[in-house]
């Protein structure tokens, strides 16, 4: 899972629908697309049914999330006796990226980068399987402000789908554990003079591969969310005390305050004193 993509994420979504016994009898339980055209994120809540796509094939079961997306040839085929039923999102999107306070937009083309493209998710409850009536519900009824409170739900699948993916790579444990204990560790001491190397040693690996995985789950290095860590809590100070700016550099463990100031305002547009009189 990739939290930068997240955070940048923005969907237009174009139709949502559901694919049931009715639509299968119409297709003859068998639908093909040469070459897909649109973004699909599907959830599926009953039956079974067989997926090829590029040069993968997969079992579908309720549960399931699958994604597609353009450019690639489908078939998913499926039986009268127990037809497969789904959700599907259709959507194309891109991703808006920050810099301080400078923005840059990208048009998305993959999948998105959420886990795997095809994931079992049964664990994750009845919670996804609302979200997705949920959306199918809003889109069909098309009450004023559907499109905004539709593209919102679709939000939450997406963090919900995130989540059981990212629940189930933390509970076969591996890089993901390890990056879990390296983000408690920095929430707790993020406060004294802590750098890469302590980290990697609290988690009992090297800087470079703990920054390597460390990118991989959160799209930040180990440096850059520690230091989101202590301007978070930066910004708390300067609101709420009147504190000196070269002591609260101190309090949330910047031993250089105008290296701090620096961060700060790039981060924010914001000089500290500006920020604790806006």
């Amino acid at each position: 899972m990739d939290y930068e993509f997240l955070n940048g994420f923005s969907p237009k979504l174009l139709n949502v629908v559901t694919r049931d016994p009715g639509f299968w009898r119409d297709f003859s339980y068998r639908l093909m697309r040469e070459r897909t055209s649109l973004h699909i994120l599907a959830y599926v809540y009953g039956g079974s049914g067989k997926l090829q796509f590029g040069h993968r094939e997969v079992g579908l079961r309720a549960g399931m999330v699958f994604q597609l997306w353009p450019g690639l040839r489908m078939v998913l085929e499926t039986t009268a006796e127990d037809p497969i039923c789904f959700y599907s999102v259709h959507f194309q999107y891109g991703v808006l990226h920050w810099d301080g306070v400078q923005a840059t937009w990208r048009q998305g083309s993959g999948p998105l980068l959420i886990g795997d493209t095809i994931m079992n998710l049964e664990a994750a409850g009845p919670e996804l399987r609302e979200a997705f009536e949920r959306l199918y519900r809003l889109w069909s009824e098309k009450d004023a402000g559907y499109e905004w409170e539709s593209r919102v739900v679709m939000l939450e699948a997406v963090r919900l789908v995130a989540a059981g993916e990212a629940r189930d790579s933390v509970g076969k444990g591996g890089s993901a554990t390890a990056v879990r204990e390296a983000i408690v560790y920095m929430k707790n001491h993020y406060s004294k003079e802590i750098g890469r190397e302590d980290v990697a040693r609290h988690v009992a690996l090297s800087p470079a591969y703990l920054s390597s995985k460390f990118k991989k789950h959160t799209g930040s290095s180990p440096i850059q969310y520690l230091n989101k860590l202590r301007l978070d809590h930066a910004k708390q100070l300067l609101r709420q005390s009147e504190m000196p700016i070269r002591q609260v550099a101190e309090e949330v463990g910047f031993a250089d305050s105008f290296y701090f100031s620096r961060l700060f305002t790039k981060e924010t547009g914001m000089s500290p004193r500006e920020y604790r009189k806006a």
